[in-house]
Parts: structure tokens; C-alpha cells; sequence
């Protein structure tokens, strides 16, 4: 009977990393696999608990980090959202005065933005670049006038 007690470890530990991709519990289910062969040709339960532990253990150190560079998340992070705001670049078309938040229009949306030095009014048509978001409102700052305008992308 201690087979089917092997046969639950495993299936639990497979449910268990299905459910997750850190690469760990499926050394377990490996483990309790053998112990449950083990059991089947009549290994006692000592030898049974120890073949899972080596296999478990020996499982990880030997191939888990060879597994993690394999798999691993080799894809660029494409920032989201307001992260997605910094270094774009867009008009002022409302200037933004030291003390009054003025509008920039960026890839077609209007935001709220304020200079990113204090004390640093900039013209209705100049250029900015976005430094920092913060709550709603660009912090932004006078763009190269060589620096492409982000335009929304055609459909």
C-alpha cells in the first residue's frame, strides 16, 4: 500500500508545479515516481523515504539551474503603461508656466504636465520630453528640436 501513498505525493507535485513555473516540485514527483517503483518491487519504507530523498535533492542541485537558464525569461521587457511614458516626446499645447501645469499632446493623448525643473516655464508648440509620471501629470522637459515627435501608430 505504500505505493499508492507515493503515487498521491506525485500527483500532487505535478498539480503543484503545473501551477506555477518555478521549476520545483516536479523533482519531488520525479522522486516519488522512483519511491513508488521502489515500493512495487518490495524496497521497505526506509529505503523508499531515502531513494526520495536523494532523488529529490540530487534532482535539484544537479539540473535545476541548467533547467532555469533554458527556460528562462529570455524575452525583452517591454515597459507598460506610465513606465511606457518616459522618454517620449510630444508638443506643448498649452504652455506649462513654473507654477501652473500647462498640456503636452504625446502619440495623439493629452496629458497634464508640469516642468520637470521647477521654474522653468515652457512655450505653447515647444518640444518636451516626458522625465517622469507622476499620478496623471507628465514632468517633462525641453526636447532637441532634432528629436522625432512620437506619433501614434497607423492602424
Amino acid at each position: 500500500m505504500d505505493w499508492a501513498i507515493w503515487l498521491v505525493v506525485a500527483v500532487v507535485a505535478l498539480i503543484a508545479e503545473a501551477t506555477t513555473t518555478a521549476f520545483f516540485t516536479v523533482y519531488f514527483a520525479v522522486a516519488a515516481v522512483v519511491a513508488l517503483l521502489l515500493s512495487l518491487v518490495g524496497v521497505g519504507p526506509a529505503g523508499q523515504i531515502a531513494a526520495f530523498a536523494v532523488v529529490s535533492v540530487a534532482g535539484l542541485w544537479l539540473t535545476r539551474p541548467w533547467l532555469l537558464r533554458v527556460a528562462g525569461d529570455r524575452s525583452p521587457v517591454v515597459p507598460s503603461g506610465v513606465d511606457a511614458m518616459r522618454g517620449r516626446v510630444g508638443i506643448v499645447i498649452k504652455p506649462i508656466g513654473e507654477l501652473e501645469p500647462g498640456q503636452v499632446r504625446i502619440s495623439g493623448e493629452t496629458w497634464s504636465a508640469r516642468p520637470y525643473f521647477d521654474q522653468e516655464p515652457i512655450p505653447e508648440g515647444a518640444r518636451v520630453e516626458v522625465v517622469e509620471v507622476r499620478g496623471v501629470t507628465a514632468l517633462v522637459i525641453p526636447a532637441p528640436s532634432d528629436t522625432a515627435i512620437d506619433r501614434p501608430k497607423e492602424p
